[in-house]
């Protein structure tokens, strides 16, 4: 009896620890972009506190979460965490991956952009600017790229899991805008081209899209800081700087466990509504269907 008794306690527990292993995380964030060059045109940001704010709030709720900041937040080394999960991942697992750091729009070469332009993610050893054979947007992460890891961690997830991703970045600002002395804004308007072209950004007032769900692939949720055409501007709360969208998605995940209800992400937008001017910054939703 005491045998049997043993066996189902271990059953047990390894159902439940199986369980808890179904929610993964991937966090990165940038503060320093001048880390690995000196000479680099970005400025400094806060990033790296985003992840801070968030990591414990996820992994009070038991995620198993995996952070990248600063120096480790190179572009092979984002691709490799980014490999390492989609290896990890199983049906019916929750993924939420959260990128705090600079964006820029980036050329599109193969023409499936309404505007010419890709977005990109700025890791911390990407130059903001293109030079023929020296630098040449190698390590940029292009929204095409981006697409390709989510794609597969979609099909390893399976349609019971759940993919949520965070961007905390534009991917180009408005020169026309006063800038306050005090505010750290994330992104560029100067467009990473091989050709020397100027980015102009569409204007676009929707704040809500859908993007196909094909069979066997989870359901995706994306959150993106600003539209297009706005700044990304950080948020001072008691005295340090912190994303906007970060702090507010801290905010929620404060009392909101994250889960396979999105309900939690429309409470960051309102959040942010409430005390950001939607004129200057508006969060953008991105849901599949």
């Amino acid at each position: 009896m005491k045998k049997i008794l043993l066996i189902l306690l271990v059953t047990v527990c390894c159902v439940l620890t199986a369980a808890a292993q179904k929610k993964y995380a991937l966090l990165v964030g940038i503060s320093n972009y001048h880390a690995l060059d000196r000479n680099s045109r970005w400025n400094d940001i806060h990033g790296a506190s985003d992840v801070k704010l968030i990591a414990p709030l996820l992994k009070r709720q038991g995620f198993d979460v995996d952070q990248l900041t600063e120096t480790a937040a190179t572009a092979a080394n984002i691709r490799r965490h980014l490999n390492r999960l989609i290896s990890r991942v199983g049906r019916g697992a929750i993924v939420y991956l959260h990128f705090s750091m600079h964006g820029q729009p980036f050329e599109d070469l193969n023409g499936d952009e309404e505007d010419g332009w890709d977005e990109s993610l700025v890791p911390v050893d990407a130059p903001m600017i293109y030079k023929k054979g020296v630098y040449e947007g190698q390590n940029h992460i292009t929204d095409d790229q981006l697409a390709e890891y989510t794609g597969r961690l979609r099909r390893r997830l399976g349609s019971k899991g759940k993919l949520y991703v965070a961007i905390d970045a534009c991917y180009a600002g408005t020169a026309s805008r006063d800038i306050d002395d005090e505010e750290c804004v994330r992104g560029t308007t100067r467009g990473f081209s091989p050709h020397g072209r100027l980015f102009r950004p569409l204007k676009d007032s929707r704040t809500r899209f859908f993007f196909p769900a094909r069979k066997g692939q989870a359901p995706a949720v994306w959150l993106e800081a600003c539209k297009s055409m706005q700044r990304n501007a950080e948020t001072r709360k008691n005295g340090a700087f912190y994303g906007a969208m970060s702090y507010y998605i801290s905010r929620v995940l404060a009392t909101v466990t994250l889960g396979f209800d999105e309900g939690w992400v429309y409470k960051v937008q309102q959040l942010m509504r409430n005390e950001i001017d939607a004129r200057r910054q508006d969060m953008v939703i991105e849901t599949s269907r």
